[in-house]
């Protein structure tokens, strides 16, 4: 997803992870955060199945030994690194379209997690892949998604003005949407699926697509902007029609 891209670039996890390490004071902390950095970029770079141990030491020039002065195991190192990326999209994500539109806010945040998820593309796809499995591994998923789905029904229930009783239905709403959009977005983004591979040069329309039918399952709506001239110019073959209509 090359094109179309504004703004500046989402934050990358790794960088946050080589920050943290810069910054560290003692010769243990900064010991420790170069483990974790090392078997972020091992997730990031070759996945799950070769973050063990022994690469991470290869990687790093220091003894096992070392390493399990700071870690038990490899799912203890691998678990931090996991929740810890959880936290930090979650941080990253607050905020984003704050003071705009309804539809335009929907449209910043998807973009938003759609850059974010190409730019920390590999971490990602494993922890996509081992929060299906209930272990430790799941924990963070589970709390952003969680964060996400409270944070969407909260919305929902304030912006369609409904009373605090249908909370329960907006929640069930948010778990709708939230999962749509993460399967499509995995399936564009890492399965490189055939019939899905065109769009893939346009991030702004992906979101643009994925925003509109959100915001008709929300307000049972076109958003205004859908119905404008330059709106169906831009988006025209790439939208479905009936929802520019």
């Amino acid at each position: 997803m090359a094109e179309e891209r504004d703004g500046p670039s989402p934050a990358s996890y790794i960088e946050q992870l080589e920050a943290q390490l810069a910054a560290a004071g003692s010769a243990r902390a900064q010991t420790r955060a170069r483990i974790l950095l090392g078997v972020a970029q091992l997730l990031d770079a070759d996945g799950y199945q070769d973050a063990i141990v022994r690469h991470v030491c290869e990687r790093l020039g220091i003894s096992r030994g070392a390493f399990y002065q700071y870690f038990e195991n490899r799912t203890d190192a691998v678990a931090e690194v996991l929740n810890g990326f959880c936290r930090f999209v979650f941080e990253m994500s607050v905020g984003v379209g704050r003071g705009k539109s309804d539809f335009e806010r929907i449209n910043e945040v998807t973009y938003f997690y759609l850059q974010i998820y190409q730019r920390n593309k590999g971490l990602f796809a494993v922890q996509y892949k081992l929060a299906r499995e209930k272990s430790v591994y799941s924990e963070g998923w589970r709390e952003l998604q969680d964060k996400w789905r409270g944070r969407l029904a909260k919305y929902i229930v304030r912006v369609t003005e409904a009373d605090d009783g249908a909370l329960q239905s907006a929640l069930a709403l948010s778990y709708m949407l939230t999962s749509l959009a993460d399967d499509f977005l995995y399936r564009l983004i890492f399965e490189d699926e055939e019939q899905l591979r065109w769009l893939r040069r346009h991030p702004r329309r992906v979101a643009a697509l994925i925003s509109v039918v959100w915001y008709r399952a929300i307000f049972g709506r076109n958003p205004a902007a859908a119905l404008e001239e330059d709106f169906q110019l831009k988006y025209s073959g790439l939208l479905p029609i009936a929802l520019v209509r």
